[in-house]
């Protein structure tokens, strides 16, 4: 008796350990699948007409599966050679991991096309161009060496992330996504600039480095209203880049 109980006890324990083996897999398993990355297909046609709507298109993925519950997707569009004067539009989510989006552009010549993605804590912005009309030579010219060198536009893209309500006097948590040349940019000075129409005083909140091209900061804004946030990003003497974004306090 003596004899088969220990063969029991034995048998019992082989099988918990197996048991707490196959749960570290399943964790570890579970902890690869977080970490794999989104994926953004962009789809934006070759050519276009002045005046008439374009359709822009993003698949987004992660792995096999398709990401319905992103938490922003915006198209930004700029004339080359113009990027201080972008516009961003909003995508709507149609299904199977599509996000869509119009734009009739006003006048010929050749636009850059970025999609910024920001989904299960992950960003990717990738980016294309569309030629509107006739395109002069020196166009092309210019954005292959916009695209390749940097000489002539910058190569630096900055989008702000914040949530969708903030509140006066609540503490904001807001994030800045920084890549050069469509690669994260790291140990840069990353500054806000934040301010009302018409106000004398500027305040200034230096962001902390998190994640690859991420960095964060709060701040409480004192009463409800328009507010202009300027991104200030610095590196060394080759990169002092900015863009303004509106954002609004209830």
């Amino acid at each position: 008796m003596k004899k088969i109980s220990l063969f029991m006890l034995v048998g019992f324990l082989a099988v918990v350990i197996a048991a707490c083996g196959n749960s570290k897999d399943d964790n570890g398993a579970k902890k690869d699948e977080k970490l794999e990355a989104i994926d953004a297909k962009l789809d934006v046609p070759e050519k276009g007409e002045k005046g008439k709507p374009v359709s822009l298109s993003t698949k987004v993925t992660q792995g096999d599966e398709n990401v319905d519950d992103a938490g922003e997707v915006k198209y930004e569009i700029w004339k080359n050679g113009q990027k201080d004067e972008s516009e961003m539009i909003e995508a709507k989510h149609e299904k199977g991991g599509l996000y869509k989006a119009e734009k009739t552009f006003q006048e010929d010549g050749l636009y850059t096309v970025q999609v910024h993605v920001t989904a299960r804590d992950m960003h990717t912005m990738p980016k294309t161009e569309i030629a509107i009309g006739e395109v002069k030579a020196g166009e092309h010219k210019e954005a292959g060496e916009d695209h390749h060198h940097g000489d002539h536009e910058s190569t630096v893209s900055i989008h702000l992330m914040k949530t969708d309500r903030i509140t006066a006097g609540e503490e904001a948590e807001m994030m800045v996504h920084v890549e050069n040349k469509e690669a994260a940019l790291e140990d840069a000075r990353v500054r806000f600039e934040i301010y009302q129409d018409g106000q004398e005083k500027h305040e200034w909140v230096d962001l902390t480095q998190g994640e690859s091209g991420e960095y964060k900061g709060s701040y409480t804004f004192p009463e409800k209203g328009s507010y202009n946030v300027q991104v200030h990003v610095t590196k060394g003497e080759e990169i002092h880049e900015h863009t303004m974004e509106t954002v609004d306090v209830q």
